[in-house]
């Protein structure tokens, strides 16, 4: 860590507490001493926590290679892209699942991390319209669903809530969570599925 630069090095301090506790209740002076800087140098770097767990939740999205995974469904026909985008949203969330649950749970109690919860979740909200918009322009969407509601829907549906509840609380394994979410969301918005 001592050959990253300084803001890649809170970064890591900041995403290593958050995996290990499975929670974003840390300090910026827990960040900071990890990271092996003052705090206030810390505050060079971030304006704030909520600053910190914006980008610590940015930066784990991009050096997962999630983002780019995601980027090369969009070469896929929009039926095969859209399955694939949300396998690769399941395999993501398990890895993530522990950091997302208490940034979801900072969401809910507005503190800090909700912003970061809202962050990316616009984004998954985002990369799923894309998907259902290719889906639409197909001609595959199905008539009583426009792209905004079908988005919203699918959206409900992924939460991280649920994947933990599914997965972390019922005994289901990843890979029939995943499948079963891709033939019902398929399914319900698909004509002809």
């Amino acid at each position: 860590m001592a050959d990253e630069p300084t803001r890649e090095r809170v970064l890591s301090a900041a995403w290593g507490l958050a995996h290990e506790r499975g929670s974003v209740r840390f300090t910026l002076a827990e960040v900071a001493s990890r990271a092996g800087i003052s705090r206030q140098a810390l505050y060079l770097h971030f304006d704030n926590r909520a600053g910190l767990l914006v980008a610590m939740a940015r930066r784990i999205d991009h050096s997962s290679g999630f983002v780019r995974r995601i980027a090369a469904t969009r070469d896929q026909p929009a039926l095969p892209g859209l399955r694939q985008v949300l396998r690769l949203w399941y395999e993501h969330l398990a890895e993530i699942l522990p950091v997302a649950r208490a940034l979801e749970a900072a969401a809910i109690t507005a503190e800090d991390g909700a912003e970061a919860f809202h962050d990316r979740m616009r984004a998954w909200h985002e990369t799923l319209r894309v998907s259902i918009d290719a889906i639409a322009g197909a001609g595959l969407l199905r008539q009583e669903w426009t792209v905004d509601r079908a988005t919203d829907w699918v959206w409900a549906r992924t939460q991280p809530v649920v994947y933990d509840y599914l997965v972390g609380r019922s005994g289901w394994t990843p890979e029939a969570m995943t499948e079963q979410t891709i033939r019902s969301v398929v399914a319900d918005l698909v004509e002809g599925a």
